[in-house]
Formats: C-alpha cells, sequence, structure tokens
C-alpha cells in the first residue's frame, strides 16, 4: 500500500478558492481505481498550511491517478493559489 502526504502554504487570499478547487480534487480522486483514501484539510495551529493525505493500493494506481486528465489539467491550478507549491512525500507503508 501506498500513502501520499502532500503539504503547501496556502496564499492566504486564495485560502478559499484553494479549498473549493481541493474539494474537486478529492471528489474526483476518489473515484480513481485503487483509491483507497483522499483526503485534504488545514494543518492544526497552522493559518495558512494545509495537506493532502492518500492511500493507494498500489504504486501502479499512484501512477494512474498522477497521470489522469482530472490531475494534469487542474494540478496548476492548485498549485498557482500556494505560496510554496506542494511539497510531496510518498511512503511504502509497513503491513502490520
Amino acid at each position: 500500500m501506498i500513502a501520499v502526504y502532500a503539504s503547501c502554504i496556502v496564499l492566504p487570499e486564495k485560502q478559499a478558492e484553494f479549498e473549493k478547487v481541493a474539494r474537486e480534487f478529492i471528489r474526483a480522486s476518489r473515484g480513481h481505481a485503487g483509491c483507497l483514501q483522499y483526503e485534504c484539510g488545514k494543518v492544526t495551529d497552522k493559518i495558512t498550511e494545509y495537506a493532502f493525505v492518500e492511500k493507494w493500493a498500489s504504486q501502479a494506481d499512484l501512477d494512474a491517478h498522477l497521470a489522469h486528465e482530472f490531475f494534469v489539467q487542474n494540478a496548476p491550478r492548485l498549485i498557482e493559489l500556494t505560496a510554496n507549491g506542494l511539497t510531496i512525500d510518498t511512503l511504502e507503508l509497513l503491513a502490520a
């Protein structure tokens, strides 16, 4: 199983727009093959920091998500609303 933690600093005047676009990403991504979880939220005690938390069944599923037409067309729109782009970390989760 693959997890993704992607964080960003949203421009203060763009927070409402960012949240709108993030909700579009949540709705679209949850329908992609292999998506087990896809969330976004404001980081506790951080005024403009947000994070996406995702779980994918496999690396192939994550790769397909990243190549999906929705993602390719809308990722630049999301990044434009941030001060630093997205810092993305991928984890290969340990089996219990």
